[in-house]
């Protein structure tokens, strides 16, 4: 029994303003996808990419270069079907899956080993951080705060998130087009208990140019 890694890769990056799409820019000298998969080296058995069929060859290429079994499968028009896509591929000998943003190149590896433990116990688990900001609900026009929001109890999600496999295939399943924001919300909605997990500051989801020179920095340092 073992663990896989699905990496959904499949976004053009529109967003972001850069042609490229941003899991394969430079960040201190290498494709920010080979420093996300480098940082699973020796916690996973495999790894699914899901791409898009405009980028196959730059994926095929950081695959072979992985520091583990690597493969890339068609994404599709949303990070939830790419995830999906990648699930089904996914060896029937690993019992557990771990699902992480292409884009979060700085998770620690106590946060990968953490949710992989998690599993042992848990059909599902999802790494996040206590929310340590205050949340204001604004009014329907978006022009007034109607509440603060108790913060207690809020976190927020980060990756990877888990699940075993035969549990996630189902669950994957049975969303089908319903349209889910994580992975965690899918075992959710399928009924699972999922298992938080203490994530990291540093695991950071690369989205602006910003985010890029905070990470470079850190990886520098």
């Amino acid at each position: 029994m073992g663990v896989a890694l699905v990496i959904p890769a499949a976004g053009s990056g529109s967003r972001f303003g850069s042609a490229i799409p941003k899991q394969y820019l430079p960040l201190a000298g290498r494709p920010v996808l080979a420093w996300t998969l480098e940082a699973f080296a020796g916690l996973v058995d495999e790894a699914l990419l899901a791409v898009d069929d405009a980028w196959e060859a730059d994926a095929d290429a950081l695959a072979a270069a992985a520091p583990f079994p690597c493969r890339t499968v068609r994404g599709g028009a949303t990070r939830q079907a790419s995830v999906a896509a990648a699930l089904a591929a996914v060896a029937p000998h690993h019992d557990r899956v771990l699902v992480h943003d292409a884009v979060r190149p700085l998770v620690p590896r106590a946060c990968i080993a953490a949710c992989i433990a998690a599993l042992d116990a848990h059909p599902a688990a999802v790494v996040a951080v206590p929310c340590a900001a205050t949340v204001k609900r604004a009014t329907s026009d978006g022009m007034a705060v109607a509440a603060t929001v108790p913060r207690e109890d809020l976190w927020l999600a980060q990756t990877p998130q888990g699940f075993r496999r035969f549990e996630g295939l189902s669950a994957f399943a049975a969303a089908g087009d319903l349209a889910c924001t994580d992975d965690a919300q899918v075992m959710e909605r399928a009924g699972h208990r999922v298992a938080l997990v203490r994530g990291d500051a540093r695991n950071l989801k690369i989205t602006t140019p910003d985010d890029f020179a905070v990470a470079e920095a850190l990886l520098r340092r």
